[in-house]
């Protein structure tokens, strides 16, 4: 079957002299994290590929990939590719260390390539929806935006160091107005009606309980939901005594 999907012909790394906040207008300046402005949901295959080593990766070295949730664009105009990472959504550019791997790009299924910018398509969804649903952040906890999972992203709750442990699916994730993004886990004890649909009372933050423990994508989740061996030697591992 043919894809008539082709290559983008258009820049992927813009060069600036200056750097600018887009809530403030002046030159971005911050040794922090920019705060996250916007969200749009990948909806088109894109993967983030990262290796266990730091360079260009050799011939035959093993090289993984992870199904990319959202593109974010930041504080100072920047897009990145966000994934579920241990306990927390990382932006695919912080895989930058031995314990986490090290980010080689964006890859493409769809027309097998491999990018180092995010898609421009989606830069362009972004700042458009930013220009029209403009918002000024605040410290306070306003819901911006409310997105539902698309990658079987699954929560591992436990109260015993994992030696037992729950696993239930992300519904959905929410941008907060101080830039940070919660996900949300259906507490069947509050649900009134079914279907739940986004921004139901019964949604609950994972944060908000004190066995969250991580973050499962869907591939690992089935082989959890199967007791599949190795990688139950690998959660007993995290716990086990040097």
């Amino acid at each position: 079957m043919s894809n008539s999907r082709k290559p983008s012909t258009g820049p992927t790394n813009v060069t600036e002299s200056k750097v600018i906040d887009l809530f403030s207008g002046q030159q971005y300046t911050s040794e922090k994290t920019p705060q996250i402005v916007r969200l749009a949901s990948e909806l088109d295959g894109f993967e983030a590929l990262y290796a266990d080593t730091h360079g260009t990766p050799q011939p035959g070295q093993q090289v993984h990939s992870v199904n990319i949730l959202f593109w974010a664009l930041l504080a100072d105009g920047s897009v990145d590719g966000m994934i579920p990472w241990f306990d927390q959504l990382i932006r695919c550019t912080e895989l930058n260390h031995p314990d986490s791997g090290f980010f080689l790009g964006y890859f493409d299924p769809g027309v097998d390539e491999l990018v180092v910018a995010a898609p421009e398509h989606k830069r362009l969804e972004l700042q458009s929806a930013a220009d029209y649903f403009h918002f000024e952040p605040s410290a306070e906890e306003v819901i911006i935006q409310e997105l539902p999972d698309t990658c079987g992203t699954h929560a591992i709750f436990s109260n015993d160091d994992l030696k037992s442990f729950s696993m239930n699916e992300v519904f959905s994730w929410r941008l907060l107005s101080n830039g940070s993004v919660q996900a949300m886990v259906i507490n069947l004890h509050e649900v009134e009606r079914w279907p739940v649909l986004l921004g139901d009372a019964a949604l609950m933050p994972c944060e908000d309980s004190d066995d969250f423990c991580c973050f499962f994508q869907y591939r690992i989740a089935v082989k959890l939901k199967e007791s599949d061996q190795d990688l139950q030697e690998l959660l007993n591992s995290f716990t086990s005594e040097a």
